[in-house]
C-alpha cells in the first residue's frame, strides 16, 4: 500500500513548486493535498499537533523538530531514562557531563531528549562554536544529511560510486560536507531538484514536505525482513569481524554454549555484542553506574557517573545490563550506553609506564577515536616498573602486567592524602612555583599574550583559607591550576573565578559565578569544598581525598574519572618542583570496614567524635597507644571542630604507597 502510495507522489518533485490548497474542515489539516500522508505520520507518532488542535501544514520546520522526526520515523530513540541531572560546571557539586554539549540545548527542554538521541545515533554533530541551533530553520542540504546519517544508523547502505553524478546547476553551493548525502538520497528517490534544474540547498522546508520525505526514507527501512527464528548467537570474534556459529532462543542457552566451546568467544544479538569470554568496556555517552542489576537505586544511594569513552573493566552481562568494574567499585549498566569490545578486536587500552625520571606516567586511551592523552607526571612510579613497559590498572593503584599478572599495589600520596592536612609551603613558595612553572610565558592563551602568570600572589589566600577552614593550600592551589588554565581562562580574567563555580555547559561564561578578587573565588572553593566534602556529614562526602571513582571528592564533584588524579599530578609536580616538603610526609592507613567510629580516647567507652561511613578512607596516622592488650591509632581527625581522634587498629591497615 505504501509503495502505490509514495509511485504516486513522486511524480511531484520540486519542493519549491508545490502551491498545495487547503480546505479548512474539522482542522487545518483536513482538505490539505498532502492530508493522507500527514495523517500517516501523525498515527506513528512522528508529527504532533501545536496547542489548540492545529497542524500547520505549511509551517517550516526547525532542526529541533526535525531532529525529533527522524528519531521517531527511524525508531532511533533511547529505551531508558535519561539522567536527570542539574546541569553545573566542573566545580559543582552535582556537576555532570551531558550526553549533548551544545551550548543551546540544555535539560529540561522539549528537544533535549530528541537532540540527545540524534547525537547518539550520529545524526546530528552541531556546529564549530558548539552550537545546535535548535530554531533554526532546517535546510534541503542538512535534512538531506541527517536522513541519510538515519538510513545508515538502520543498516541501509549505497555504494556512492554507483550512482550518478549530480548536475544541478547550483551544485556548487551545495556545501561540501553535503554532497554526498544529497547524492545518495537523490538517487534513492527521497529527494529531488526543482524543474529548472536547481536545487536550492539553503531553502527551508515546510512539515508537508518533511513528512514525503520521511514517508519516501521509510519506505526503504520497511522492506520485509528474513525470519530470524532464534534472537540470540553464538559467535566467533575475529579482528575485523564476528561469524555466527549457532543460533539460540535465549541468552542463557547462548552464553553456556559459548562459555563451553573454544571456538566461540561472545554472545550477540542483532550484531551487537551482549557478552564475551574476554575484552573491555567502553561507554558511548554519559552513563550512571548502579548498584543493582535493575539499574535502580534506593533513596539516597548515589549513583557514580561517566561521560562518553570512559574504559570499563568487563565482568559479566545478561541480555539487558553489563556488571562491570569502576575504580574498584562494582555497578550495573544498561547496554544501550555500552560498548563491549571482545579481546581480539581491541585496538587499545589506557595503560601506566614509568617516565625517565622515574615519575608515574598515565596515557588515557579514547576508543572513540584511538587517540592517547595524558596529564603528564602525576606521581612517583612504583618501584617494581620497569621502564619501556605498559601496566595496566582499573583503580590506580593494583597493577598488572600486559599478561594480567600482579606487579604490585601502590598508592599515589597525593591522591590519597587527607586534605584536611596541611602543607609545609610558606606563601612565597607557592607564588614562586606559580611564577616559575607558569607554561604559558611568552604565549597567547586564551585570546592574551601572557608575560607573567597571573596567580602569583595568591599564595597568601590558599595559606589564609587553609589555617581558616582546615583545607590544604596545595591542593586549593592545584585546583585552581586545573579549573583556570593557570588563571588565564576568560571567567578567570573577567569574573575572577578560579574554579568554574555556577559554569553551566549551555553558557559557562554568563552563568559563572563573579567574584570581587581572586582572595573571594579561593575562600568560596574552600568553605564549599570543607562543608560538603571534606567534613563526615557533608552531603558529598566520600572521604576527604581527591580519589577517583570509587571514593574520595571525585566520585560527586566530577563526571571524569581521572579528575582526581590530575589535581593530584598538579600537587606532585609542584611539590616535585620546590624541594618535596610534603610528599610522603605523612603515615597513611586506611579504614577496612563502613561505619566506624572514631573516639575520644582509647575505649569503646569514650565518645564517638564522628563516624566515618564508608570503607576504604585513608587517615593519617599521628601515632599508636595500647589499651588492654589492643593497639590503637592515633589520627589526624576528619572532623575540624578536633584536632585527633582515636580508631582502633584492627580496622585500619597501613597504605602501601609509591615510593
Amino acid at each position: 500500500m505504501k509503495k502505490l502510495l509514495l509511485m504516486a507522489i513522486t511524480a511531484v518533485l520540486a519542493f519549491s513548486l508545490f502551491s498545495p490548497s487547503l480546505v479548512q474542515a474539522a482542522d487545518d489539516l483536513s482538505g490539505h493535498r498532502y492530508e493522507k500522508e500527514m495523517r500517516e505520520l501523525i498515527a506513528l507518532g512522528v508529527i504532533s499537533g501545536y496547542p489548540g488542535g492545529s497542524i500547520q501544514p505549511e509551517r517550516e520546520v526547525t532542526r529541533a523538530e526535525f531532529a525529533k522526526m527522524v528519531i521517531k520515523t527511524f525508531g532511533l530513540g533511547t529505551d531508558v531514562e535519561s539522567a536527570q541531572f542539574k546541569s553545573a560546571g566542573l566545580a559543582s557539586p552535582e556537576v555532570t557531563a551531558a550526553a549533548v554539549n551544545f551550548k543551546d540545548v540544555q535539560a529540561g527542554q522539549w528537544f533535549y531528549q530528541p537532540v540527545m538521541d540524534a547525537v547518539q545515533a550520529g545524526i546530528v554533530q552541531g556546529y564549530p562554536d558548539k552550537t545546535f541551533k535548535p530554531d533554526a530553520s532546517i535546510t534541503r542540504e542538512q535534512m538531506a544529511t541527517m536522513v541519510s546519517r538515519a538510513l545508515t544508523a538502520k543498516g541501509v547502505k549505497v555504494d556512492v560510486a554507483t550512482t550518478a553524478a549530480l548536475e544541478f546547476k547550483d551544485l556548487s553551493t551545495i556545501l561540501k560536507d553535503h554532497v554526498t548525502d544529497v547524492r545518495i538520497l537523490s538517487h534513492l528517490g527521497i529527494l529531488q531538484g526543482n524543474s529548472d534544474g536547481t536545487f536550492k540547498p539553503k531553502d527551508s522546508s515546510k512539515r508537508w514536505m518533511v513528512a514525503l520525505v520521511m514517508l519516501r526514507a521509510k519506505e526503504h527501512t520497511d522492506v520485509p525482513e528474513v525470519p530470524v527464528a532464534k534472537e540470540f548467537q553464538a559467535v566467533t570474534v575475529t579482528a575485523d569481524k564476528t561469524n555466527i556459529v549457532k543460533h539460540f532462543d535465549s541468552f542463557a542457552d547462548a552464553k553456556k554454549y559459548v562459555q563451553g566451546n573454544a571456538n566461540t568467544q561472545a554472545v550477540e544479538r542483532s550484531n551487537k555484542v551482549l557478552w564475551m569470554k574476554q575484552g573491555i568496556a567502553f561507554t558511548n555517552a554519559f552513563t550512571e553506574i548502579y548498584p543493582t542489576e535493575a539499574l535502580k537505586a534506593s533513596a539516597g544511594t548515589f549513583r557514580p557517573y561517566v561521560p562518553a569513552s570512559t574504559e570499563l573493566k568487563f565482568l559479566d552481562a545478561t541480555d539487558k545490563t553489563v556488571k562491570v568494574e569502576l575504580a574498584g567499585k562494582i555497578g550495573y549498566i544498561s547496554h544501550s550506553v555500552l560498548r563491549l569490545i571482545p579481546e581480539q578486536q581491541k585496538k587499545g587500552q589506557s595503560y601506566y609506564e614509568v617516565s625517565t625520571a622515574g615519575n608515574l606516567v598515565h596515557k588515557i586511551y579514547n576508543h572513540s577515536n584511538g587517540s592517547l592523552a595524558s596529564a603528564g607526571e602525576i606521581g612517583k612510579a612504583p618501584k617494581e616498573f620497569v621502564a619501556g613497559m605498559k601496566y595496566y590498572s582499573w583503580d590506580g593503584t593494583v597493577f598488572t602486567n600486559a599478561s594480567g599478572a600482579l606487579v604490585t599495589e601502590a598508592h599515589q600520596y597525593f591522591s590519597k592524602l587527607p586534605l584536611r592536612t596541611a602543607s609545609n609551603y610558606t606563601a612565597a613558595e607557592l607564588d614562586k612555583y606559580l611564577n616559575d612553572a607558569f607554561p604559558y610565558k611568552g604565549k597567547t592563551q586564551n585570546g592574551k599574550m601572557w608575560t607573567a602568570s597571573p596567580l602569583v600572589g595568591t599564595g597568601k589566600f590558599f595559606k589564609e583559607m587553609e589555617s581558616t577552614y582546615k583545607v590544604n593550600a596545595l591542593y586549593l592551589m592545584a585546583h585552581a591550576i586545573h579549573e583556570s588554565g593557570w588563571g588565564t581562562s576568560k571567567i578567570a580574567q573577567d569574573k575572577f573565578n578560579l574554579y568554574g563555580y555556577g559554569a553551566v555547559d549551555a553558557d559557562p561564561y554568563k552563568a559563572a559565578f563573579a567574584y570581587a578578587t581572586f582572595r573571594e573565588s579561593i575562600e568560596y572553593a574552600a568553605q564549599k569544598v570543607s562543608a560538603n566534602y571534606l567534613t563526615t556529614t557533608g552531603g558529598f562526602y566520600n572521604g576527604a581525598y581527591l580519589g577517583n571513582k570509587g571514593g574520595g571528592m571525585n566520585v560527586r564533584y566530577a563526571s571524569d574519572a581521572f579528575w582526581g588524579e590530575k589535581i593530584a599530578g598538579h600537587m606532585y609536580r609542584a611539590d616535585l618542583k620546590l624541594g618535596n616538603k610534603d610528599l610522603n610526609k605523612k603515615n597513611l592507613g586506611i579504614t577496612t570496614t563502613d561505619g566506624l567510629n572514631f573516639r575520644s580516647g582509647t575505649s569503646t567507652a569514650t565518645t564517638a567524635l564522628y563516624t566515618i561511613k564508608p570503607a576504604d578512607v585513608p587517615v593519617v596516622i599521628n601515632g599508636t597507644a595500647t589499651a588492654a592488650g589492643a593497639t590503637w591509632y592515633r589520627v589526624q581527625s576528619e572532623d575540624s571542630k578536633y584536632a585527633e581522634a582515636y580508631v582502633h587498629g584492627a580496622y585500619i591497615k597501613l597504605l602501601p604507597l609509591a615510593k
